[in-house]
Formats: structure tokens, sequence, C-alpha cells
């Protein structure tokens, strides 16, 4: 008993990662995931330090099971550190409660066994000693049958210095391409990364003069960020019809003081921020760069500017390569109304992509931005967002500013 004690307690002592599998297939899984990812951040039990790529499989069911059944499941594996701001260590039982919790917040009911369900979040896997109890088994005890709980763990734990103390079976193995279950990696389904945007400006069409504040700024990061925001795009400069003129020193100094702001609350809320600089003048970004950490610029001119060109050479920061037909956007000048307008984003892009790359730019700085609502009539704004998979040539990273 006095062994089994000591066990015990070791089992809270030390650093806790845990991978919590997500599973759906009603609805609309996707977003059940999704949902399930934001709600997990929004934990305080919680740090999500990586997430797997999503993966789809048959249902595994009992026999004789109904046909509404068989409905094909999407999932995933989050990977977090167990955090308390209470400072003691966390129990299993409170962390399979605090699971459950999120779960009844999604929408989950009580259903059959094998049902199809909103939502499952699993406790697969901890990096400290085996737990058992009626309500709990860590690690997770059909772990290793269900290559749809395996597969994603293995992707996101193999970062980690615990290695899985589990005996893989055979088919966990790469050069194995079919899986039990039909289980593989998703081609049609995947984590977005969203970025929340931060105008200081006074002219902004939505937003204008509602941050030139440090605390009206700072409230709204942290929204952002609470609302499932992993960048914010902070800009100086409205680039909106009719925009007020600003000078690069009149940019600089509203850009310099509100990501000082930004990088304040940072600290003191402890939440990690990445920083999107939404500027077009090169001389404004070099020094902006010169004070502060950025992990992405956003050029709406796409980076036709040599300057900026350098600039993204030098540094090597990812940027968001904007089509436009000009800023600010003239509603006279848009794409051919006769042709498909993806299409003709696709040869910009073609264009573009290959003049960046010639500079010394690399592939895998670079992202693409249709830029909807700069040189396009409205119904071609419709379209694109109608018709994205029509851009799937494209084999850089999108992001669409629909705002």
């Amino acid at each position: 008993a006095g062994r089994k004690l000591k066990r015990r307690r070791s089992f809270f002592v030390r650093n806790q990662i845990v991978a919590l599998g997500l599973g759906s297939n009603l609805q609309n899984p996707i977003e059940n995931l999704r949902r399930a990812l934001t709600e997990i951040k929004k934990s305080s039990l919680f740090e999500v330090l990586d997430v797997a790529s999503i993966y789809e499989s048959d249902a595994q069911l009992p026999k004789n099971a109904m046909s509404d059944w068989q409905k094909k499941f999407l999932n995933s594996v989050v990977l977090c550190k167990i955090t308390n701001v209470a400072g003691a260590p966390v129990k299993p039982d409170e962390l399979l409660h605090e699971v459950k919790q999120i779960e009844v917040r999604i929408g989950r009911q009580s259903s059959e066994r094998w049902a199809p369900r909103l939502i499952d979040i699993d406790i697969l896997y901890w990096n400290l000693e085996a737990y058992h109890s009626e309500q709990i088994n860590i690690p997770h005890i059909r772990l290793c049958e269900r290559p749809f709980a395996l597969l994603p763990l293995l992707e996101v734990w193999d970062s980690q210095e615990h290695k899985i103390e589990l005996k893989l079976p055979l088919w966990a193995s790469a050069y194995i391409e079919v899986k039990p279950f039909n289980t593989q990696k998703s081609k049609k389904y995947f984590w977005p990364k969203v970025v929340g945007i931060l105008n200081i400006t006074s002219d902004s069409f939505s937003d204008g003069g509602r941050f030139l504040n440090s605390e009206s700024l700072q409230q709204q990061v942290l929204k952002l960020i609470d609302h499932g925001a992993d960048v914010i795009d902070i800009g100086a400069e409205s680039t909106r019809p009719s925009a007020t003129f600003i000078s690069e020193d009149a940019e600089y100094e509203n850009l310099n003081w509100a990501l000082d702001k930004v990088f304040s609350c940072s600290k003191y809320f402890k939440v990690d921020i990445l920083i999107s600089l939404d500027c077009r003048r090169p001389a404004v970004v070099r020094r902006v760069l010169d004070q502060h950490r950025v992990d992405f610029l956003n050029d709406v001119s796409g980076f036709a500017d040599i300057e900026m060109k350098k600039i993204l050479k030098e540094f090597q920061i990812p940027a968001f390569v904007m089509h436009s037909l000009g800023v600010p956007p003239n509603l006279e000048l848009t794409l051919d109304q006769f042709k498909n307008p993806c299409i003709q984003l696709e040869e910009w892009w073609q264009d573009r992509n290959q003049d960046l790359l010639s500079f010394g730019i690399t592939q895998d700085q670079l992202i693409f931005d249709p830029g909807i609502g700069f040189g396009k009539s409205k119904v071609q704004n419709l379209f694109i967002l109608q018709h994205l998979q029509q851009l799937s040539k494209i084999k850089n990273d999108v992001m669409i500013g629909h705002s």
C-alpha cells in the first residue's frame, strides 16, 4: 500500500503534457472540431502546444449497427500543457471533468455507445505514469486499436522530449499505406489560422477611431484572441476609397505605439500573439522591424515595390501577397467581367509568384491573398468566396481577408 501511494504521488509532480483526442461525425464535423479546439484554448487548464492534422475514417461500429450510424468521422489530437492558476497539480479526474464540460458546451448529449456523436474528447495519453480508475484509463485502453486516434497522436507527440511508451501496431509504420477503418490524413479538411484585424486608424470603414487609446486597444486584442484569433494584423493606414492621407512618420508612430501596447498586453496576460504588420511603405516597415518582432508582413499592393521585395529577402518573414488593381481601390477598375475571376487570379499569382522567387524570396514565405474588395466587382467578390476550390492550383497557403 505504501509503494502504491508513493507511485500515485509521483504522478502529479512532473511536467504535465496531455494529448486530447477529438472526434465528430454528426451535423457539421469540421465545425465541431474547430469549436472544440477553441473551447480547449479558452480553458484555464490548458495551454495548447500543437494540433495534429485532421484525419478521416470509417466509424468503429458493433455488429448489426443501424445503417444511419455508418457516418464517417473526422478526428484530430490537441497536445496541451496542463496549467492551473491555483498552482496545485491537476488530477486526472479533474481533467476528465473539464473535457466533459467542454463537450456539454458544444452540445453533446447522452447517447448509446458507438452511436454517432456531435463531439467526443478523449484523454489519450499523458507523459506521466499510467493511471486507471472506474472513470478513466490513461493511456486510453483502446489507443493502439484505433488509427484515427494513434496516428494524429504520433504526429504531435514526435516533437516532445518524452517518447511514447507503447507497443505500436505494425500498421502505424509510415510505409503501410492502408490503415484500419480506412483512416487517412484528410485532403479536404484542415485547421485554418484565424487573423484578427486591428485598425489603428481614424477612418477605416468598419472600426475607424475605435482603438486609438490604450484601454480600448488592449480590450480588442484580448477579445480577438478569446474569439479564436491566431494572428493579429495591425495597420495604421486606411486603404478604403477616399481615405485620409497619413504621413510615413505618423503611420510609424501609430504602429510603434500600438505594438508597444499589444506586446505589453501579451506579457501581462501571458498570451502568445503572432503579429502581422499591414503596411505597404518600405521605410515604415524597416523602422518597425528595427523596434519590434513581426511574424508576417502584409502588403496590399502585392510586394510590387522593389524595396518591399528587398525587405522580404533580407528578413525572410512570411508574407501575405495581395492581389489588387490599385490602392485605394477604384470601383471602376476591376477584373475582366467576362472571364472567370478565379482563373484571372491564378494567372496573376503565377506571374507574381515567379517574380518574387526570381528576386531570391523563398516559396515557403509566400501566402496568396485574392484581395476581396480590391479590383473586383461585388459579383466577382461573391463568386470568388463561393468557388475557392477553383484556386486549388495555387499550392501556397491562401489568406482570405473577407472583412
